[in-house]
């Protein structure tokens, strides 16, 4: 049986501004329980961040005013909203990613599906 990502994505994920900084990002995915926030420049996707991103820096001192835009994944990997979760969950072991941005179609909402919502999806159908 087939389940597409949409049914199983975050719809509207939290994002962040391009030019915001490093420091605003590690708060927002403390107060959000997040791993990845993908990016927006006036409302366009332009990246994605990830928490291990972040962790690279921590240890260059000043890096808390690095602005988003310099150390985002510029790429980030999208994926239709049909595409089947296995599909997506495959696609993200081969690039060593862990998330992909689900594309809206018509009037429906884009999303971000993540490592942790693939386990979820695992562990439930083992249950």
């Amino acid at each position: 049986m087939s389940t597409p990502v949409r049914t199983v994505m975050t719809s509207m994920p939290h994002t962040i501004g391009h030019d915001m900084t490093i420091e605003t990002a590690k708060e927002m995915m403390r107060e959000y329980s997040c791993h990845h926030l993908p990016v927006l420049d006036g409302g366009k996707l332009v990246g994605v961040i990830s928490d291990r991103d972040l962790r690279l820096l921590d240890s260059i001192k000043g890096s808390q005013n690095t602005p988003i835009e310099d150390i985002m994944t510029d790429e980030p990997v999208l994926v239709s909203g049909n595409t089947d979760v296995f599909q997506v969950a495959m696609l993200m072991h081969e690039k060593k990613i862990g998330s992909v941005i689900v594309q809206g179609e018509a009037d429906l909402p884009w999303g971000i599906f993540t490592a942790t919502d693939a386990l979820k999806i695992i562990t439930k159908n083992k249950s």
